[in-house]
């Protein structure tokens, strides 16, 4: 099996129970706090994972992460969103919730950009649906930079798979999820003949590492129009 990684080491959280996190979580944030982190939080936690790690931070404490979080929420505004469009856009009295929207995760990202000199920015991948987004995936792993990918289909869910790298083993633990954010941090491909997982993404969500096949991504959002955009990444370049 073959890999691509990030040049570095991600993300790593070291949590009051002394557990060591493999990238942020929105469920350390209770839902009634910190307006409903853990119920729509998940792009939130990609954004703030994405901008530690192009900055050089691989590993802090829950308060220090905490305080990145702050910062997210308090920011005036992102994409000429006031945050009070975050505290809305969550379930309250049956209100539909969008969550973040990626707008808002590439505003963030993109001051950071700024501050740190680079000319390069992030941009939504969604006009161009699902072409060659595995070519970018790859391409922006190898450039040392993960990648915060939202997950949507209408009336559809997705595996998340755990895994041993090692033996290239997958292991199924029905652990399916739908309208949520990950972050991409490495690619892995198996090129033998029939392989049953061919090429598998690894992902930071909840603070763990999970493994989704691209191939059954593929099948997840087929035929769907508002998936071809909603269900994509945030490019970098």
């Amino acid at each position: 099996m073959e890999r691509i990684s990030l040049k570095g080491k991600y993300i790593s959280i070291a949590e009051r129970n002394g557990r060591k996190s493999f990238g942020g979580s929105q469920e350390w944030y209770p839902g009634s706090v910190r307006q409903n982190v853990k119920g729509q939080g998940c792009g939130l936690i990609a954004a703030v994972d994405c901008a530690l790690y192009i900055s050089g931070v691989d590993s802090l404490n829950i308060e220090e992460y905490n305080s990145f979080v702050e910062q997210f929420l308090n920011e005036r505004r992102l994409a000429g969103f006031c945050l009070r469009e975050f505290q809305i856009r969550k379930y309250d009295n049956l209100i539909f919730s969008l969550g973040i929207l990626p707008i808002q995760i590439s505003k963030y990202l993109n001051k950071r950009m700024r501050i740190l000199g680079s000319q390069k920015r992030f941009r939504w991948n969604g006009i161009h649906g699902h072409k060659d987004m595995y070519d970018k995936i790859k391409n922006m792993i190898s450039a040392d930079i993960p990648v915060i990918w939202a997950l949507y289909s209408p009336g559809r869910r997705i595996k998340m798979y755990t895994g041993r790298e090692s033996d290239g083993t997958f292991i199924d633990r029905q652990i399916y999820i739908n309208n949520h954010y990950v972050t991409i941090t490495g690619v892995l491909e198996n090129k033998a003949e029939k392989s049953c997982h061919a090429r598998m993404l690894e992902v930071s969500s909840w603070g763990k590492k999970y493994y989704i096949d691209f191939d059954e991504y593929l099948a997840y959002v087929t035929g769907s129009i508002v998936s071809r955009y909603c269900s994509n990444i945030m490019y970098f370049k």
